[in-house]
């Protein structure tokens, strides 16, 4: 059925106490709140087209979200999914990539101290079944927040403690033995 200008008639009170439960979530996505928007405009008593003009659309894109809310409610309201390649990367996915970084390599298993993003692409491969690559698993750690960089190795935990307080001491005293501090600036002429 077409809708006309007038759409006062579209939307219960039971429906329209919906639409503005609805509308206080977060978790709306902004396309979903811009639709439910339309909704509560036509429950509001608006016209297609103060609507129209309001959310920067077409009158005839507002007129078929509303057919849609008319004719399934809230539910047709949501995006359809998308075409394309499945997501790799699912929860199972993403719960195993959490756990290896949080854990030691070596408690998995590994014969290294550090992740490197190949390294954790193939753990997780093997682990999982499911091959991710290197480039697009920094962009899933980075999107959790995760730190990632190269590893800054130190040989600090194999010195002895007493031998560089030594070293030191003794690399101060030839510098004030050495030449007196910096020569004087000479300038050609």
């Amino acid at each position: 059925m077409e809708l006309g200008t007038d759409v006062a008639g579209l939307i219960t009170p039971a429906q329209r106490a919906a639409v503005e439960a609805l509308l206080g979530a977060r978790e709306l996505t902004p396309r979903v709140r811009e639709r439910l928007e339309m909704v509560k405009g036509a429950a509001l008593g608006w016209e297609v087209a103060a609507i129209a003009a309001w959310c920067g659309r077409t009158a005839a894109t507002v007129r078929r979200w509303l057919g849609a809310f008319r004719a399934g409610g809230v539910a047709a309201l949501v995006d359809a999914p998308r075409g394309g390649r499945p997501r790799q990367a699912d929860a199972a996915y993403v719960a195993a990539l959490e756990e290896a970084v949080a854990a030691d390599p070596r408690a998995l298993g590994q014969p290294f101290d550090v992740w490197t993003s190949a390294r954790l692409s193939a753990h997780l491969a093997a682990t999982t079944g499911t091959r991710i690559a290197p480039g697009w698993l920094r962009v899933l750690l980075h999107r959790r927040r995760f730190a990632h960089g190269r590893p800054k190795h130190s040989v600090a935990h194999l010195q002895d403690p007493d031998e560089v307080a030594a070293c030191e001491e003794r690399l101060r005293a030839a510098g004030e033995k050495g030449e007196g501090g910096p020569r004087p600036l000479r300038t050609a002429l």
